[in-house]
């Protein structure tokens, strides 16, 4: 009976660590769209918020659970009730609330609330009661195991956490690769509350099978706890370094292996299960200063392993796994100090877990405002250093006299470490080839020749004084949109302002006043750095920069444009149907003058991701034309009107724009393109289409291998886009 009552409760933490993956990895993107955050100080604040919750269940279940009767079912009731919250979020997001929001947070503003405490406020109302009860699964669990189901020896605790570890990782995978693409986040969620209702039946069952406890004695008066523990210190310690090494392990993944949606899910699923894995390894392997040592080392030499990465071609799980020996470490050392400071399983489980998770929010912290900034030779330098910290700390606790010796060995490690990043520090700043820029929203590489890379993909090319288009899209989306007005505009916008080309190139079109959004601040110094280049962008007069997410500053400033080119990220990069979905457009037409111009990046090479886009956009606007195969979409509620009339007649303009398109013009006739720039022109969009369109709830372009057996293709269409 115990072996299956174990069992049992174990498959029904599993199931929680599934649902709680699932829950959290579509609602932290359900929030990007509410709470800004696309914005990196935004998601931050989301992310503090999440782990704020699950330490605050921790501590407060952790000191009242020696007083139930019955654990195992206020565990099952935990389990019940985030089904239910799941189920009421769910609903919440089937309701078109964002007007709601986007009223609350205009009228905050205009009162001189700060944006960020308005997210702030948000993320707490949502996330903090969810979070709250996710906090109290361990505690409870612990308090069960200890009272309910007889358990004896701590060395169970850490295959708790493995066990619920496990289900997350595995939730956190399929969520991110499967469910979000084919599902949506709304039916998404169905599976979380599935899952739980699962863990509430498994572990209810049980209970009910053991019956209830006498209540268990005071902790507080059996054996007090004066003060926080120096186990409990390092928990923090190791809360923060191990949420600030998940951070940089997304950046150096995404650099080696492209910032797409599989890349940061397979990053989660190897983290988390490495660190699993280390709780389970806990039972055999304790020396916390020996785990530390190790670790550090790893850690110092992630610059070493990055650069084999990049000239090896790692495949990205094997990349994932090397990367992921440092969770392995750090699960290690988790397990083995909640194995020795578990007296009261419930208490002491739960006040290690909240001083760990808070440690977690100190991490996130870290990460985004020095870490993220520094090239990655420091930025593994200062998590080694802090594991190796940690190792000492615990030695000079337990083990005094053996000091001497393990400051030898630890100098050694100091030595190896300091000269590992001094080594490669220069490699990530500046090289004969080019030039990179950390920060906290990414990873700017310049070549000698100008090309830019924006975290490993390219993005533009900077100007030599004389051509400054860079590739077809930089100058179709300003000059065809141009092309396509039918009076001078006025006012133009640029979401994704980038390094200004496009701002600059609109800006040079008459007295055209223009803004221009971009989030990446990490942009700044490039613009500082490379003025020329930028043609003085940032400088200009007629051009205003907002360093802001587009979506809120569009929802929030009511102000209409003539011209608007949208320039997302790369089609298949995570993040990207943010500035695709049909929610998107909608706001988007609302900031657009009565016969205005959008102009869309929609093409990469999949011709699925640019019916996605061409379904989606002729959901808003009456008319599309494209260029280039597609890569550039115009849109409109009136006709476009462009033949190789309107391109010549733009070309006898006498400004700058009009000059730098005639020598274009002239070079590709050169070439053997007889119409010259016209050839590009491809004319109206009339299919084929997709029979769905990207959406909030179902970020389809992002996946376009699983977008190509899922999305219909139509064989034959009426002649011309549906109207709205």
């Amino acid at each position: 009976m115990q072996r299956f009552a174990w069992v049992a409760i174990w498959c029904g933490l599993a199931a929680s660590g599934v649902a709680g993956l699932v829950n959290q990895v579509v609602w932290q993107r359900a929030l990007k769209v509410y709470l800004g955050g696309s914005e990196t100080l935004s998601s931050m604040v989301v992310v503090l918020v999440f782990m704020l919750g699950l330490g605050l269940g921790s501590y407060g279940v952790g000191r009242v659970a020696y007083r139930l009767r019955h654990p195992l079912a206020a565990l099952a009731g935990v389990e019940l009730l985030l089904a239910g919250v799941a189920a009421v979020v769910a609903y919440v997001l089937s309701l078109d609330v964002t007007e709601t929001v986007y009223a609350v947070q205009r009228v905050a503003v205009g009162a001189g609330v700060p944006l960020r405490a308005v997210y702030a406020g948000g993320a707490m109302a949502l996330l903090l009661p969810p979070t709250v009860l996710m906090g109290a699964t361990m505690p409870l669990a612990s308090e069960a195991f200890q009272r309910q189901l007889d358990a004896r020896d701590a060395r169970v605790l850490p295959l708790l956490f493995f066990v619920n570890t496990m289900g997350a990782a595995a939730g956190a995978l399929v969520t991110s690769l499967r469910l979000l693409p084919l599902l949506g986040q709304l039916s998404t969620l169905f599976v979380a509350v599935s899952a739980n209702v699962l863990a509430a039946l498994l572990i209810g069952g049980v209970g009910w099978a053991v019956g209830a406890v006498a209540p268990g004695r005071d902790p507080a008066v059996a054996a007090p706890v004066a003060g926080m523990r120096v186990e409990e210190g390092l928990g923090f310690a190791l809360g923060a370094l191990a949420l600030a090494y998940e951070m940089v392990l997304f950046r150096i993944l995404s650099l080696a292996h492209e910032p797409l949606p599989g890349t940061f899910a397979v990053g989660l699923c190897l983290f988390l299960l490495a660190w699993s894995i280390g709780m389970a390894g806990a039972a055999l392997v304790r020396h916390v200063p020996s785990i530390a040592l190790g670790t550090s080392l790893v850690l110092g030499a992630l610059p070493l392993l990055y650069g084999l990465d990049l000239a090896q071609g790692w495949t990205l799980a094997s990349a994932g796994l090397v990367y992921a020996l440092p969770a392995l470490g750090f699960g290690l050392l988790y397990g083995a100090l909640v194995e020795r400071v578990a007296a009261d399983w419930g208490r002491d489980v739960g006040r290690y877990a909240a001083f760990n998770t808070l440690g977690s929010c100190t991490g996130v912290l870290l990460a985004t405002f020095v870490l993220l900034a520094m090239p990655l030779g420091w930025a593994a330098a200062v998590l080694a250093l802090g594991v190796l910290a940690v190792g000492f700390v615990d030695l000079a606790a337990t083990e005094r006299p053996r000091l001497p010796l393990a400051g030898l060995a630890g100098a050694a490690a100091l030595g190896a470490v300091v000269a590992s990043a001094w080594g490669t520090s220069v490699r990530f700043t500046e090289t004969e080839t080019y030039r990179s820029y950390w920060g906290r929203d990414g990873v700017v590489e310049v070549t000698t020749d100008g090309q830019v890379f924006i975290d490993g993909l390219w993005h533009t090319k900077l100007t030599d004084g004389v051509d400054h288009i860079g590739r077809p899209y930089s100058w179709l989306m300003a000059t065809g949109a141009l092309m396509a007005m039918e009076r001078p505009p006025k006012r133009a916008l640029v979401v994704g302002a980038g390094v200004g080309i496009s701002s600059v190139t609109l800006e040079g079109y008459g007295g055209l006043e223009v803004v221009g959004y971009e989030i990446n601040h990490t942009l700044q110094p490039v613009l500082q750095d490379y003025p020329d280049a930028t043609l003085h962008a940032t400088d200009r007069p007629r051009i205003r920069w907002i360093w802001q997410d587009a979506r809120t500053g569009l929802a929030l400033d009511e102000t209409r444009y003539d011209v608007i080119l949208s320039a997302p990220l790369h089609l298949r990069q995570a993040g990207s149907s943010a500035l695709l979905s049909t929610e998107y457009l909608r706001l988007l037409k609302s900031r657009l003058a009565p016969d205005g111009v959008v102009a869309v990046y929609s093409n990469e090479g999949s011709d699925v991701q640019t019916a996605l886009i061409h379904r989606t956009v002729a959901a808003h606007f009456r008319h599309q034309v494209s260029w280039y195969d597609g890569v550039v979409t115009l849109a409109s509620d009136r006709p476009i009107d462009v033949d190789a009339g309107t391109v010549r007649r733009f070309m006898e303009r006498d400004d700058r724009l009009a000059k730098e398109l005639r020598r274009l013009d002239a070079r590709l006739r050169r070439e053997g393109w007889d119409e010259g720039v016209f050839a590009w022109y491809d004319g109206p969009v009339t299919g084929p289409w997709a029979s769905e369109v990207i959406s909030d709830d179902r970020p389809l372009v992002e996946y376009p291998e699983l977008a190509e057996g899922r999305v219909g293709l139509l064989e034959t269409l009426p002649s011309g886009p549906a109207g709205p």
